[in-house]
């Protein structure tokens, strides 16, 4: 199982677990919100998606108009012999294309996860399951052919894919040895290369040559940078809590990013924005949700995933930053 799907299986453990196993009379309506709680710092809060898979880790098209995102089934059968009704999930993800603000969706490709687009529209990127390990692999727009970047996975199991802008170039995450790696190709496969430990890799779309990702100090993530001309990383979040998923916007000046700093005492996470030297920070959503995957649109729009209403589906909601 990938590090994509121990994270989702943990996700959807922590909803059980928050919902008090309630699920098995159907009423756990009152322990979620049907909304994400928002700060003053967010408006014009829209629910995204709304199918009964958990949907997460969005991706907002170069032109601002589609949407990308992972969708997990889930399904629950009762138990004759002992009465509970009991979570059987289908592991395989799919990948999934809307158009934002219309109701539509259109599944692209199964067996897949961890999609991104090509900077030139001309096409999407992820991490392909099926295989034994997964591996780095192209399509065109509607997920149509499979191209291999490389002949096999460079290591057990290669996600997170990211394109610089000229398009030359993908960075990517591996697991090595039990830590996952931050890694380079070139858009054939080549000119491989390890850059150092880190997870959830995210560009700089204004400078491509600095990237956002997690690493755990301790026992705890945190969100760091790196600059990948000279290799100079940069903590910029600390505490006593997990800080996670860090995402810039799209002028380069702000980062969204996940944590559970409200309470540390719980697991669930919510969004918060910072600028990019990590300071002036202000909170976006609160409560009992529990929020993650931030993705910047146009606009200051910030997309994510949120378990309001008892089913992880992406949210978005316009951020109010100087």
């Amino acid at each position: 199982m990938s590090d994509y799907q121990i994270y989702t299986m943990k996700k959807l453990c922590f909803i059980l677990l928050f919902k008090g196993v309630m699920l098995a009379c159907l009423s756990v309506s009152a322990q979620i919100p049907s909304v994400p709680g928002t700060t003053g710092n967010a408006e014009n809060l829209t629910r995204e998606t709304s199918d009964p898979t958990q949907e997460l880790f969005p991706r907002i098209s170069p032109d601002g108009k589609f949407l990308l995102y992972n969708a997990l089934e889930i399904s629950y059968s009762l138990n004759i012999t002992n009465g509970k009704l009991e979570q059987k999930t289908n592991k395989k993800m799919r990948i999934v294309k809307k158009e934002i603000g219309k109701p539509i969706t259109n599944p692209l490709v199964n067996n897949a996860a961890y999609p991104t687009w090509m900077p030139d529209n001309s096409g999407i990127i992820f991490s392909y399951i099926k295989p034994e390990k997964p591996v780095i692999v192209r399509s065109d727009i509607n997920g149509n052919g499979l191209f291999y970047i490389s002949a096999g996975a460079m290591g057990e199991d290669d996600a997170e894919p990211v394109v610089t802008k000229d398009g030359s170039k993908i960075l990517f995450t591996t697991l090595m040895s039990g830590s996952r790696m931050i890694c380079s190709m070139d858009m054939k496969g080549g000119n491989y290369s390890v850059l150092g430990e880190g997870s959830h890799l995210s560009l700089n779309p204004a400078d491509n040559n600095k990237i956002i990702y997690n690493m755990k100090v301790g026992k705890l993530i945190q969100v760091f940078t790196m600059n990948l001309r000279t290799g100079e990383k940069t903590q910029l979040t600390t505490g006593d809590y997990n800080n996670r998923d860090g995402a810039f916007s799209k002028d380069g000046r702000y980062i969204a990013f996940a944590s559970n700093r409200e309470n540390p005492k719980k697991e669930n996470k919510h969004i918060y924005v910072m600028k990019a030297d990590g300071t002036d920070l202000i909170q976006i959503t609160q409560g009992e949700t529990d929020e993650g995957d931030p993705c910047w649109g146009n606009d200051n729009t910030l997309f994510f995933s949120s378990n309001a209403e008892k089913n992880y589906n992406i949210w978005k909601a316009r951020i109010k930053v100087k």
